[in-house]
């Protein structure tokens, strides 16, 4: 009977068993895990309903190419791979889409938040609690735990880091180094923020070893004074280094569009620094020596801190590499076999020495350590061995790729942009907290009170040192904030690296006035009410100083809303006076300490309300709008709108995603992974071609409105959307005088508090444009017309085929009517350049930007070289004859450009006597010169008065028969006629659409009866006039352009004459030239977006060289090209 019994116990399932356990889980378990559920629901609420910015969807797209098997290659630019691993790994396991791509993140976030349990021992149970709570809360933690780049993800390596440091000096156990080593591999191949986590933990290890040192006994104390001094000495010599450096720096102008040189090159190139550095490394050598000497290696080894340091400086080593390479100014990112043998001069030597300083700590530990540091870093570097350049360039490019970034400025935000902009507007809670925490400490310290951390909990009881938990804490906030100020990349994602250890420091400061409280009889001594009054009073304090401080302020009249308000101010100061009363009536049994700790909890639990609300409020409200600060780049909902009537245009007409979407650059992101599974997407760059118009859906940035408009023509309806917006940039440039003026202005203070608290900017800008005070014009400034309208942004447009809108919307319910074509198709010619003259450059026979272009009598050309600002003579063999001019600006005073200069000439033109003529636009003046570039005369001025000296942007010279200088006064919307030299004669034309009126007036050419025709640009037409003795102009015709469809700076055409009265038009960001006859009937036209001689790029300067040729000047390419017309062949329909 027994051993049935036994049996039958034994085969009983873990089923039957009674969950007893469930009814003794501890009340601070159950608290921990609805937070950690909080956690889940806020991280993966809605995750993929925001559209993905411009770097999630390089991380995206590029993770989507991993999962189809297309391999991923790691590069700098987009930091560590691990992130596109895990990514694709979620592709894998649940498909590509927005909240499949953030789930990774939104995971890491979460398992940071549950990894805060494991801190109890430093925070206390209570403090633990606060920071999983305020962790949930944050904006920081919530916003970008739901954002596809490496922040979230570093989130839980950041607590794994410091913890395991803290557990190492605590104990000593060797499975800390481990965990650590995990968690710093993890970090580098996560994102280059490792090499700044690694040097501040250094640091603040070197300092503990420092405090630690100046209290041990020394085998030879005589040494210790020659360490610090040493170690004095190198500090000093490197301060001053760094000094020299940035001097330097700062007196560095760096090239148009060039970054400024990094700190660290600019210390290399100051001989001083230079200097500096030698006396430091000498030095720390001196000192390093002093140390060995005097303190022995084997009681360094028993120093925890210095162990944590040598495993840590080891394992990097080799990835320093790019620091000395900087010295010989060495280029990291140069993968060439060169390159690659200057990175091995260093590479090899650090990782022997790393190598040699382990085995000689401890070979066993430092190899296991090593192996698996290595072991991840390979296998993501490399993803999985199927990449092994990835390895070297994660090895040596990472670092180089940072150190270089760091002189581009990225942002070029002001120093003080996470001091006192995106931690006051998101994070003034654990700023607040840690200061509060500081300022405890020390109070602490002065009366000499116990402030380390408190009794390990039951599961982890050994204790053989007392851990710096404080010290890290408040160093990790506080060289946070300075390592990201003092980067030359400050972007507001980092602002999460600053947030983390200052919300650990407020736990662990919140959760010592929690340990401390009395809470024996709380209720009975009226705790909750107390906690109730001190909220009261708190909103009533903040409503009557917001009504004294506001807009309209108490006791200024008897009007509605000066009596609103006073008795706004009157109740906020009753209701504050009268809690305040009741607070002192009831806290009678209560210690001071005790109310002060209360009131301090009470504050803060206040401040998470208010931190709640902007978490949410940025997260879930204004997730793909502009008027939030932690933001940068960021995608608008305007691309989503977009991809929705792609997806039905698509689904609507072929059944599926196969529909033909053509985009170019401007918007290849985020475009290019939303259009990923569109089989016939078609990216076009920079360079549209006419084949855009087979595409039933069109989309292009506005950096090429210009470039598409003449192509889709009127065959396209076009709808405008915001694709990217950045942040109101306001706080640029802030001075103590603009600081004083926002806080003595009401109604700006007002602005600033609404901005702060509901991020709305309808008061700011109602004063930034003065119309607060007129409610007609303040009604049309509201948060829907100015989000609207939001600047900075950059706009997209979307074009549809207008028979596809008809055959979707129209449902056969009006006319279908018939997408107008190009009239001009079926004139088209195949025709290649015969001569291809110069190349893009500065050397004379190249050129840049080249424009305008005249023919003189003996066949040599003339050549408005804009963008290089000078004049080029050149044979029809493209032999160089002479070049003048050089580059000089009016504005900056008539001895800046002498003449002779000029500042992008457009146009040059060549008289009956040989003259040359050049409208040197940008100077809003024209230039004569003889023959060979001498300079004869100039005239003009930049004005709109209506003086015929008075110029603005002449952009063509057209010179007639008898010598007479007719200039496109363009920006003045008219034509002026001088004589030969300058004498003001006559003008004509004004703005407008009829005959006579111009709108954007540019070419201007002569036929050979003296009549004169002109580009009428903007109205899409040339108007032909004939020129009386007397400088009167009658009209003879006109015709219509298909084309000239922009208004870019760049959509300006010039036009020729020849000697049988054909007419050649440039049309220049179609591409092509169009020939019509005297009466304006098409004849032919050429042309197409390519490479001379079979293509071209953007038409500037059209003339004909009396032979049947026609020069050409291909702006985009910078040759002259020569064409025969009668040669071309008919294109195929």
């Amino acid at each position: 009977m027994p051993e049935k019994t036994s049996s039958t116990a034994e085969n009983t399932s873990w089923l039957d068993r009674p969950l007893q356990a469930l009814f003794s889980i501890r009340v601070e378990v159950l608290i921990f895990a609805l937070i950690v559920l909080l956690a889940a629901f806020t991280r993966f609420y809605h995750l993929g309903d925001r559209v993905m910015s411009h770097d999630e969807s390089l991380h995206t797209y590029f993770s989507w190419q991993l999962y189809k098997g297309n391999g991923y290659q790691h590069n700098p630019m987009m930091h560590g791979p691990l992130q596109f691993h895990l990514i694709a790994l979620s592709f894998f396991l649940f498909g590509d889409s927005d909240f499949t791509a953030r789930l990774p993140h939104a995971l890491a976030a979460v398992l940071a938040i549950a990894m805060v349990w494991m801190w109890r021992r430093y925070l206390g149970r209570k403090g633990a609690l606060i920071a999983a709570g305020l962790m949930l809360i944050s904006p920081y933690m919530l916003y970008y735990g739901r954002y596809a780049r490496n922040e979230a993800l570093i989130m839980p390596l950041a607590l794994l880091t410091l913890w395991a440091t803290l557990r190492y000096l605590e104990t000593g156990a060797t499975r800390y180094l481990t965990w650590l080593t995990v968690a710093t591999a993890l970090h580098f191949v996560t994102k280059e923020t490792a090499f700044i986590y690694t040097a501040q933990l250094l640091l603040f290890l070197g300092l503990l070893l420092l405090d630690r040192l100046s209290t041990a006994r020394w085998q030879r104390p005589a040494q210790r004074t020659n360490f610090y001094i040493a170690l004095l000495v190198a500090a000093g010599a490197l301060a001053f280094a760094i000094i020299a450096g940035a001097a330097l720096q700062s007196g560095i102008q760096p090239a148009p569009n060039a970054p400024s040189p990094g700190l660290g090159h600019a210390i290399f190139g100051n001989p001083l620094g230079k200097l500096f550095l030698l006396i430091a490394a000498a030095a720390l050598a001196a000192s390093v020596a002093f140390l060995l000497r005097g303190y022995g290696w084997k009681a360094l080894l028993q120093e925890r801190a210095f162990v944590l340091m040598l495993l840590l400086l080891t394992l990097v080593l080799p990835q320093l590499a790019p620091l000395p390479m900087a010295a010989f100014h060495w280029d990291a990112l140069d993968y060439s076999p060169t390159g690659i043998f200057h990175s091995a001069l260093f590479v090899i030597p650090l990782l022997i020495i790393a190598i040699l300083l382990g085995t000689a700590w401890d070979a066993k530990t430092w190899l296991l350590e090593a192996g698996i540091f290595y072991a991840i870093f390979a296998v993501f570097q490399t993803t999985v061995f199927t990449n092994g350049s990835g390895f070297f360039s994660g090895l040596v490019g990472a670092l180089g790729y940072w150190l270089q970034q760091q002189g581009v400025h990225r942002g070029n935000q002001p120093w003080y942009y996470y001091l006192l902009i995106q931690v006051p507007i998101y994070e003034y809670l654990p700023a607040l907290g840690s200061i509060g925490a500081v300022m405890w400490w020390f109070y602490r310290k002065i009366r000499g009170a116990e402030t380390s951390a408190p009794t390990a909990s039951p599961d982890s009881p050994e204790t053989t040192s007392r851990a710096p938990v404080f010290a890290l804490l408040a160093f990790w906030s506080a060289t946070s904030l300075l390592a990201y100020t003092v980067a030359g990349e400050k972007m507001p994602w980092l602002t999460v690296h600053i947030t983390l250890p200052m919300i650990l420091l407020t736990g662990w400061f919140l959760g010592r006035l929690a340990d401390r409280m009395d809470w024996h009889d709380f209720t009975a001594r009226h705790g909750w009410v107390l906690i109730g009054l001190a909220a009261m009073f708190i909103l009533a304090t903040a409503q009557a100083t917001g009504a004294w401080l506001g807009v309209q302020r108490p006791f200024q009249g008897s009007s509605l809303l000066q009596l609103e308000a006073t008795a706004n101010f009157l109740v906020g100061l009753v209701v504050a006076i009268a809690s305040a009363l009741a607070i002192a009536f009831l806290s009678a049994r209560w210690r001071t300490a005790d109310l002060v700790r209360l009131f301090t909890l009470t504050f803060f639990a206040f401040l998470g309300v208010l931190t709640l609300h902007t978490a949410v409020q940025a997260t879930y409200y204004n997730y793909d709008q502009a008027n939030e600060y932690l933001v940068y780049a960021h995608s608008a909902q305007g691309v989503k709108t977009v991809m929705a009537q792609v997806r039905e245009i698509s689904e609507r007409t072929t059944d599926g995603l196969g529909i033909e979407v053509a985009y170019d650059d401007a918007i290849a992101w985020p475009f290019t992974w939303y259009l990923r599974n569109y089989p016939n997407q078609k990216f076009y760059g920079s360079q549209p071609t006419r084949d855009l118009r087979n595409a039933p859906i069109v989309l292009v940035g506005a950096a090429n409105y210009g470039k598409v408009e003449p192509i889709v023509g009127q065959a396209f309806d076009e709808f405008d959307y915001i694709r990217m917006v950045w942040p109101n940039q306001d706080y640029f440039n802030l001075t103590w005088k603009r600081i004083a003026h926002a806080l003595s202005d009401p109604a700006m203070r007002e602005a600033l508090f609404q901005i702060w608290l509901n991020r709305d900017f309808t008061l700011y800008f109602r004063l930034q444009r003065g119309v607060a005070d007129n409610p007609t014009e303040a009604a049309k400034v509201n948060m829907a017309n100015i989000l609207a309208d939001w600047q900075p942004s950059d706009r997209m447009r979307m074009y549809i085929r207008k028979d596809i809108v008809a055959k979707i919307w129209n449902y056969g319910a009006a006319p279908v009517t018939q997408a107008e074509t190009d009239p001009y198709a079926k004139k088209q010619v195949v025709l290649a350049a015969d001569k291809v003259l110069g190349s893009a450059g500065t050397a004379p026979g190249q050129f840049q930007g080249p424009r305008g272009i005249a023919v003189a009598p003996d066949g040599s050309l003339y050549i408005a070289d804009t963008r290089n600002h000078r004049i080029q003579h050149l044979s029809p063999d493209g032999k160089v004859l002479a070049v003048w001019g050089h580059f000089g600006d009016l504005a900056q005073g008539e001895e800046a450009a002498p003449p002779g200069t000029f500042n992008a000439p457009w146009d040059v033109a060549v008289g009956p006597d040989g003259s040359v003529y050049v409208a040197d636009t940008w100077n809003h003046r024209i230039q004569k010169f003889t023959a060979d570039g001498k300079f004869l005369t100039m005239w003009g001025r930049p004005g709109n008065d209506g003086n015929l000296l008075s110029l603005w942007g002449p952009r063509a010279i057209a010179v007639d028969s008898q010598g007479q200088v007719f200039v496109t006064d363009t920006g003045n919307k008219r034509i002026v006629v001088y004589d030969a030299n300058g004498k003001p004669l006559a003008q004509f034309g004004t703005e407008g659409a009829e005959v006579g009126q111009f709108s954007e007036p540019v070419g201007l050419a002569f036929n050979s009866a003296d009549n004169l025709y002109v580009a009428d640009t903007w109205n899409q037409r040339v108007q032909v006039f004939r020129v009386g003795k007397d400088l009167t102009f009658t009209p003879l015709r006109q015709w219509d352009i298909f084309g000239w469809f922009g208004q870019s700076l760049n959509n300006k055409p010039y036009l020729a004459v020849d000697a049988s009265g054909h007419v050649f038009v440039g049309d220049p960001e179609a591409y092509r030239v169009l020939e019509f006859d005297a009466d304006g009937k098409l004849v032919r036209w050429w042309g197409q977006w390519g490479t001379p001689p079979e293509g071209m790029g953007l038409v500037g300067g059209v003339a004909v060289d009396g032979h049947g040729g026609v020069w050409v000047a291909d702006a985009d390419h910078g040759q002259i090209l020569h064409f025969t017309p009668a040669a071309g062949a008919p294109a195929s329909p």
